[in-house]
């Protein structure tokens, strides 16, 4: 069957190609902006690990730097220009973003499909920003990026990958010519040297783009109501609840420490509803164990914290995440002297 979809990802390669030729002619005109744009972004649809990295970034420059975060929204109801509060419904304004603008209070974050009146919008309203950190627009080739970071998960790099609908890349595997750093995200706690310099060596870089390993470190359950931590080190049969694209590594991570799994899944960017709730409720009902709780993902939670009252008296928790990156010195060398530079 696979083997059918083969004409159409030939028709969808040359489109993206042809599209892609004439920005890089110049006939199609990328607008550039006097601000330093760094672009979070990835060749195969879904599940790299765009947000966290986000995170990374955001944890490294707003200290010194006031940061701005542009971000499509993907999944909102809206379709507007929306500035991001930490009271908003997910729904308004995307799970991706929410959840970094609770991250990061601090922080401008902004949802607009048309990243170039985003930015435009960000320099004429909060002249302040130092730097935007555009999420999710490597393909969005209308407004030109100063930097580029390609994450390719390391399970399933893009370079093992086909055109959609074959498989999942959006363009064509040339697009990591435009990276100037380019990630192996989830990578295995461990592994093989020799197995990293393989991989690395499949990306044929060249001499200005550098290319890490990150790994995805879970922090202890947060509680979803008050974000207290679950202090109590035992085994939990687990109720999880997981709308994102690839909940593996967390499926691995949570039976290595002991706990039974009994997993709910949803879409990537699932919107939960009241027939979800009920049925989420009466998987962990059903659960006999007298140590057990309900467990999301923090983008999730964004979405589940609205049904609340729902779960009153039930152990309910979401699990943060955070990034580790290999070489993390020679990471940051290259992104603050970017920034400074620009």
């Amino acid at each position: 069957m696979r083997y059918l979809l083969f004409p159409l990802s030939f028709i969808y390669g040359s489109i993206t190609s042809m599209r892609n030729l004439l920005f890089d002619y110049g006939i199609f005109k990328a607008k550039i902006h006097p601000i330093p744009i760094i672009c979070i972004g990835n060749l195969s649809v879904g599940g790299t690990g765009k947000t966290p990295h986000t995170q990374y970034l955001l944890d490294l420059l707003k200290n010194n730097y006031k940061v701005a975060v542009l971000s499509r929204g993907y999944g909102r109801k809206t379709s507007s220009l929306q500035l991001v509060e930490i009271n908003n419904n997910a729904i308004e304004i995307g799970d991706e973003p929410l959840q970094l603008k609770q991250n990061n209070p601090e922080c401008l974050v902004v949802v607009e499909k048309n990243r170039n009146k985003g930015v435009q919008h960000i320099l004429k309203d909060f002249p302040e920003v130092d730097v935007i950190l555009l999420d999710d627009g490597y393909q969005h080739r209308w407004i030109k990026a100063g930097f580029n970071i390609l994450i390719t998960p390391f399970s399933s790099p893009y370079y093992k990958d086909y055109l959609m609908p074959v498989g999942k890349l959006r363009e064509s595997k040339k697009g990591v010519t435009r990276a100037n750093a380019v990630i192996f995200s989830k990578t295995p706690e461990n592994t093989n040297p020799t197995l990293k310099k393989g991989m690395m060596g499949k990306l044929h870089l060249f001499s200005h783009q550098k290319a890490y390993f990150s790994a995805i470190e879970y922090h202890k359950f947060k509680c979803i109501s008050n974000n207290t931590e679950l202090e109590e080190n035992t085994h939990y049969s687990i109720t999880l609840v997981s709308g994102i694209a690839n909940a593996n590594p967390l499926i691995k991570y949570l039976k290595e420490k002991g706990h039974s799994i009994n997993h709910l899944k949803y879409a990537d960017h699932h919107n939960y509803t009241s027939n979800d709730i009920d049925t989420i409720l009466a998987k962990y009902n059903a659960e006999k164990s007298t140590k057990k709780l309900i467990l999301t993902t923090e983008k999730d939670a964004t979405k589940l914290k609205e049904f609340l009252p729902h779960f009153k008296d039930v152990n309910f928790y979401y699990i943060p995440i955070e990034i580790k990156i290999e070489q993390s010195e020679r990471f940051k060398k290259q992104i603050l002297d970017y920034v400074e530079k620009n």
